[in-house]
């Protein structure tokens, strides 16, 4: 059943695995002292089917009552409103800067994490950051998603770690990045209506650490053009044998500096091989991924201010990314488009 809801969506940097990050470089430490940052309100529609994921702030992602464990999930509707913004402050003389960000980098699982940390520059060595990643608004799951032809009750999916990056390596375009998460559930009842064993039931366990890491090269070419390969290995080292897989994507991004036009698009292609048979349905699962991501921005078409000195730029985006399960029942998809005003001080 679809329905049409409205999700505001605050203190959120809507940076999507397939991110419309321009570059998804550090960005530079300002040369003066201050604070800085950007904003960026925004409205969109999207569609999103998975069974696993509950709802995020109210916004339901999937349906309460679900009629098959062998059936792709039904597809959910939503208008959504989204002022995503991000705040630093820069000590200048030592080329530090302190910040706080929220990061949603994986938006099929809704997992949202808030950033503090610090940036240090290093002359030829590069730039170096780290931050505590903590979950303030955390997602809605299933305690049993495999609960049929009944109402499943939801509990809170909560992810807390840290951040490690590595940017302009010894001087190249080259960046490291490894991120640590520690996923808890507020209660973990998979398997529990079916009435399996509880040997089989923690083979379906969804906590434990996720690790993730991420190889960059941003490769510069003509005067406004810059490609980005990208390679990604995700370990979701969980509890459950079932559960755990190993992940490898690969994107690249193309990104336009033009003026008054900025576009930037991304591919990404992937696979997902998890260690155990299912007990459920006496298979492993493997997960085919695959999305497109594509933002257009128009630099102060109206030469409005904020505050009399940040101009308001106008953008344009959408996204479809899915992932395609040998086991449908663990199939999800989202296609989004969304428009607003983005502008930095």
């Amino acid at each position: 059943m679809k329905k049409t809801t409205c999700l505001a969506i605050s203190a959120v940097v809507f940076a999507l695995l397939l991110g419309a990050n321009v570059a998804t470089a550090l960005e530079s430490i300002p040369v003066k002292s201050g604070f800085s940052g950007f904003f960026r309100p925004g409205v969109g529609y999207m569609r999103y089917k998975s069974n696993m994921v509950a709802s995020f702030l109210g916004y339901r992602l999937s349906e309460r009552i679900t009629n098959s464990l062998t059936d792709s999930p039904n597809t959910e509707s939503n208008t959504i409103v989204m002022p995503l913004f991000a705040l630093q402050y820069t000590f200048a003389s030592t080329r530090t800067q302190l910040f706080v960000s929220s990061d949603l980098r994986d938006i099929v699982r809704f997992d949202l994490s808030q950033q503090l940390g610090v940036k240090q520059e290093i002359g030829r060595f590069g730039m170096l950051q780290g931050g505590f990643l903590f979950t303030g608004i955390p997602a809605k799951v299933w305690k049993d998603p495999y609960v049929v032809d009944q109402k499943r009750n939801d509990t809170s999916r909560r992810s807390n770690g840290a951040r490690l990056a590595w940017d302009r390596i010894f001087g190249s375009n080259f960046q490291l990045q490894y991120t640590y998460r520690k996923i808890d559930l507020g209660s973990e009842k998979s398997g529990e209506f079916l009435g399996l064993s509880p040997n089989r039931r923690d083979r379906l366990d969804r906590e434990g650490d996720r690790h993730l890491a991420e190889a960059f090269y941003r490769i510069n070419f003509a005067k406004k053009h810059r490609l980005m390969p990208q390679i990604i290995y995700t370990r979701d080292d969980l509890d459950g044998d079932a559960m755990a897989n190993d992940a490898f994507d690969f994107q690249l991004t193309y990104a336009y500096f033009g003026d008054p036009f900025v576009l930037t698009l991304n591919g990404l292609i992937g696979t997902a091989d998890y260690d155990k048979s299912n007990p459920i349905y006496s298979r492993t699962r493997d997960d085919d991924r695959y999305g497109v991501q594509g933002t257009l921005y128009y630099k102060n078409p109206w030469d409005w201010t904020l505050f009399g000195s940040a101009p308001i730029n106008v953008y344009l985006g959408a996204t479809y990314f899915e992932t395609d399960a040998n086991i449908d029942f663990y199939d999800q998809e989202v296609t989004m488009v969304s428009g607003g005003l983005f502008f930095r001080w």
